[in-house]
């Protein structure tokens, strides 16, 4: 969960979560799960899963191409898993 990849993935979803204003409560709603979830993917807590990346980018109003690409332009040619 540590990874420079990850950090990278949940920095962009945090920023995204407050350009759109939404709070972790307010976001956790949208995707149906408890405030814990959300505040622990913002801490780096807990990884988050491609259908669960989709479910939050849509749930700030993002189109998760965008924001995946967004994303992979930045990521190192060898990413730690």
């Amino acid at each position: 969960v540590s990874s420079t990849a990850y950090k990278l993935v949940v920095a962009k979803l945090i920023e995204l979560r407050t350009k759109s204003g939404m709070t972790q409560r307010e976001l956790a709603a949208a995707i149906s799960k408890s405030p814990s979830v959300v505040a622990k993917i913002e801490m780096g807590e807990r990884r988050i899963d491609i259908l669960e990346f989709v479910a939050i980018v849509r749930a700030l109003g993002a189109k998760e191409t965008d924001v995946f690409r967004s994303i992979a332009v930045e990521l190192p040619k060898r990413i730690e898993i």
